[in-house]
């Protein structure tokens, strides 16, 4: 007899079973964990030496043999493979807590994405809370918020009705690119998002001073190289002059999640030092990759998306 086919597939991209070790342990310790497909994008089935006992609580594993480069390539491969109606594209650094995925199943009943809420996983360091409030402060966990009906969706740790990201075509590449709006496609698509405050993840953050600073312009390079791709030089360098504004539209756009931050919990005192740096970095990353070609700049980026426990 056949195995049921699970509900739920975590996607994840990794190069060894270390590299995702504490991410299977938080898989196997959910309280649906018998209905969650693992599916590892990796260059090498071989090298990821992923031991059997380890995923025996989950419905299954799905390995799929991939360059790990470009991201976006490696993640369709794996979505694509992915078996469970609803697909989260995890991350390395991500660790939900055990009622995480029960409570995203439930809340894909009336929506075709859902947002959990996201902790700090490394809280005492301000370069942290930057970079954290600046990619995740929309999705922030406050224990006096209730679910309700959002604009989009975090790229990463968000879940996804698969068909709504199968029925991308082609494009599903170019929207799993880092950087790359897929929120906006699936909105486009009439898709409904809601959040699930209840549904946590602890998401651990680049803390090491250069680490920090890098990937902010990493961001900023590889947000404007994907956005530019198909822009005329003209635009590009008007852009790229444009991008002196760019630290205030972050500021103001973060700043909301940072006084959120602050209300709830006793945040470093140089937080927003430290966000403003954030935002700069990442406006000098913008005016670069709208002018120069951001060769090795995903490569980089790859390195924090798989090993950021080494620069915590």
């Amino acid at each position: 007899m056949l195995a049921p086919a699970p509900r739920l597939s975590v996607v994840v991209l990794a190069d060894r079973f270390q590299t995702i070790e504490r991410v299977v342990k938080h898989l196997g310790a959910q309280t649906v964990a018998a209905e969650i497909e693992l599916v590892v994008g990796c260059s090498s089935e071989h090298a990821l030496e992923l031991p059997a006992h380890a995923t025996q609580a989950l419905s299954g594993v799905t390995v799929i043999e991939t360059p790990l480069l470009p991201m976006g390539t490696a993640r369709a491969a794996a979505v694509r493979a992915a078996r469970g109606t609803v697909v989260v594209l995890g991350e390395t650094h991500a660790f939900p807590a055990p009622d995480w995925a029960e409570l995203l199943l439930r809340a894909h009943d009336s929506a075709e994405g859902v947002a959990p809420a996201l902790e700090n996983a490394n809280p005492k360091s301000a370069l942290s809370w930057a970079g954290f409030l600046m990619d995740y402060g929309r999705w922030l966990a406050d224990p006096r918020e209730e679910d309700h009906e959002l604009s989009g969706l975090p790229a990463y740790n968000g879940s996804w009705n698969r068909d709504a990201l199968i029925a991308c075509g082609d494009r599903l590449v170019d929207l799993l690119h880092p950087g790359a709006p897929l929120e906006a496609a699936l909105g486009a698509r009439g898709a409904r998002f809601s959040h699930e405050p209840a549904a946590r993840i602890a998401h651990l953050n680049v803390s090491s001073p250069s680490a920090w600073a890098r990937e902010r312009y990493l961001g900023g390079a590889l947000f404007a190289a994907h956005r530019s791709s198909r822009w005329s030089r003209a635009r590009r360098v008007l852009y790229a002059g444009g991008s002196v504004l760019v630290p205030f539209i972050r500021l103001v756009r973060t700043r909301p999640a940072l006084r959120q931050a602050g209300r709830a919990r006793r945040l470093p005192l140089a937080t927003l030092p430290a966000v403003a740096l954030g935002c700069v970095l990442w406006a000098v990353g913008e005016a670069v990759g709208y002018v120069a070609p951001a060769a090795g700049a995903e490569a980089q980026m790859l390195e924090y998306e798989l090993h950021k426990e080494r620069y915590a």
